[in-house]
């Protein structure tokens, strides 16, 4: 990262415009330059300025093929901010909820659950770190000059509080004997893939979708359905609503479709679907 006032270089030098100019870093910042000077030798290959553009309908076409007009666009993203907001109040909610059952609940766990929390979230952060052009934690931590051991306890706070509503919600989910079926692990599949549900998955797709229907993709769509149906039961306990004894859940919407398919061709025998619990 350049050190602060590159910017301020560079103002009023046109193309093919070349100068040299000394910056340094700070001593206490996270650069891994930190306390020291570089020289920089630039050249202007070109200038470019931003030009605001009209809002009308032409610019809501260049946005995307969906938008015909202005207005079509304006409606779009009034719909993504409110669906973004309302899913963002929606997890704080859920989220409030488990703290509480968290507080009057009595965890005992080896500390090995919290390091394995923390492994998960550096994981999760390497990804995104690559995915926005950084190769990766181990170089995010050598230019913000942490250790890995430095960040794992900036992580060890967030890290307990998730571990712990996991916990609670895996309890629950035994308690409750929740399970999923495989109907509803292939709806889930086709959600993910952007498909509706009659839609045919095509072949780009079959390979994502072939890989979520085993192994670890299996899994991971099992414990997410398993914890939904958990969080959902203990928001409609908190808003008093009546909930069905432990064990008389309902599998999901997908079961119950193909419930009634099965009803509506009593004829045929219908296939014994398998179910998994966590």
């Amino acid at each position: 990262m350049e050190p602060a006032g590159f910017d301020e270089q560079l103002l009023g030098l046109k193309a093919g415009d070349e100068k040299e100019f000394v910056l340094g870093w700070p001593a206490d910042g996270q650069s891994i330059y930190a306390g020291k000077q570089a020289r920089f030798h630039v050249k202007v290959k070109n200038v470019q300025a931003y030009e605001k553009p009209e809002l009308n309908d032409a610019f809501a076409q260049l946005v995307g093929p969906d938008y015909e007009t202005l207005d079509d666009l304006k409606k779009s993203i009034r719909e993504s901010i409110e669906a973004s907001e309302k899913s963002r109040l929606e997890n704080e909610y859920h989220n409030k909820v488990l703290d509480a059952l968290v507080e009057i609940s009595k965890l005992t766990y080896p500390p090995v659950v919290i390091e394995d929390q923390i492994d998960s979230m550096m994981q999760d952060t390497d990804q995104r770190l690559r995915q926005i052009g950084i190769d990766g934690i181990e170089t995010f931590l050598r230019q913000t000059n942490q250790s890995e051991e430095q960040y794992r306890e900036r992580l060890r706070d967030e890290g307990t509080k998730i571990a712990r509503r996991n916990l609670v919600l895996s309890e629950v989910v035994k308690q409750e004997k929740f399970t999923v079926d495989d109907a509803e692990v292939e709806a889930r599949i086709r959600q993910m893939l952007g498909l509706e549900a009659d839609a045919e998955i095509d072949e780009s797709a079959q390979a994502v979708a072939d890989m979520l229907r085993q192994g670890a993709g299996r899994n991971m769509i099992v414990s997410q359905l398993l914890a939904e149906k958990a969080i959902n039961l203990l928001v409609a306990l908190a808003r008093g609503e009546e909930v069905p004894a432990p064990g008389e859940h309902d599998t999901g919407e997908a079961e119950a479709e193909a419930a009634d398919s099965a009803a509506a061709t009593e004829d045929q025998p219908a296939d014994a679907e398998t179910e998994e619990q966590v």
